[in-house]
């Protein structure tokens, strides 16, 4: 696409490769999330209060390390878990920097754990 910038990803794309090669193809999948009810409030906003993500901006630095989290990984199962967990701290020390609406409640309930297929009021899952 003219005018889009395609930084980061042939290096993306030779990880994914390089885990495929050690690990093969198979899926691991954890979910981070919360059950606090305005979570998506916080996250998106309202009409009376700015938006203050934390799961996705989360995502994405953990995104941008993959290769780090891959070279220190011994098993697919053991990314995806040390993935999940940066994402789960992360996300809370994002709540915490953002200063948002919070007492504690929603930054305390933001958890990482492989997945069982319940659902979440917010959350980000992936599965590798």
């Amino acid at each position: 696409m003219p005018g889009a910038e395609m930084t980061g990803v042939l290096s993306l794309i030779e990880t994914l490769d390089d885990i495929k090669d050690r690990w093969g193809v198979g899926t691991v999948s954890w979910e981070i999330g919360t059950n606090v009810e305005y979570a998506v409030y916080v996250a998106f906003g309202t009409s009376r209060m700015a938006a203050r993500p934390y799961l996705r901006p989360a995502l994405e630095e953990a995104a941008r390390k993959l290769d780090v989290f891959a070279a220190q990984a011994n098993s697919l199962e053991a990314l995806v878990r040390d993935i999940a967990l940066y994402v789960e701290k992360r996300a809370k020390g994002i709540l915490t920097e953002k200063d948002a609406v919070d007492t504690g409640n929603l930054r305390g309930s933001v958890e990482a754990r492989p997945a069982k297929g319940g659902a979440s009021i917010a959350s980000a899952s992936f599965s590798a």
